[in-house]
C-alpha cells in the first residue's frame, strides 16, 4: 500500500472516531443517566467498578473520559495528518492504541460487538500507521 491510499484512510477514520467520541462524550455529559444514548442499563454494570462510589454513580465521568481519551487524540491525529507533520503517524498510532485499550476494557467489563469492530479497526489503523512511520524513518 502506498501513502496515497493509507493517509486518506487514516485521516477519514481519525475524523470519524473524533466526531463520534465528541458526540457520545457530550451526550453522556449532558445526560449522565444515559437516557440520550439509551445507555441506562450500563449504570448497574459500572456500579461494580472500583471507586464506584466516587466516579460511577452515573455516566458523567465516562463521558469526560471519552472526550479526553478518544476525541482529543483522534482529533489531534486528524489535524496532524491534514498538516502532514513529521510525527503524524506516531500520533495516529497513539490515538488508535488508546482506542484498543478502551475496547479491551469493554471486553472485560461490558462486552459488546461494536467494541470488537472498533478494536479490529484500530488494530488495522495501528498497522497502517506503523508501516507509514517506518517508511518515513
Amino acid at each position: 500500500m502506498t501513502e496515497r491510499t493509507i493517509r486518506p484512510f487514516l485521516l477519514s477514520v481519525s475524523i470519524i472516531n473524533a466526531v463520534s467520541a465528541l458526540v457520545c462524550g457530550v451526550l453522556l455529559i449532558v445526560a449522565p443517566d444515559g437516557s440520550l444514548m439509551a445507555a441506562e442499563e450500563l449504570i448497574p454494570v459500572i456500579a461494580a467498578f472500583p471507586f464506584a462510589q466516587i466516579f460511577f454513580q452515573d455516566l458523567l465521568w465516562i463521558g469526560i473520559a471519552m472526550l479526553l481519551v478518544l476525541c482529543v487524540p483522534n482529533a489531534t491525529a486528524a489535524i496532524m495528518l491534514i498538516r502532514r507533520t513529521a510525527s503524524q503517524y506516531h500520533v495516529a498510532i497513539f490515538a488508535n492504541a488508546l482506542i484498543m485499550m478502551w475496547c479491551a476494557f469493554q471486553f472485560v467489563f461490558m462486552f459488546n460487538w461494536l467494541a470488537v469492530f472498533y478494536f479490529t479497526l484500530a488494530a488495522v489503523m495501528v498497522g497502517c500507521a506503523m508501516c507509514m512511520a517506518r517508511r518515513r524513518a
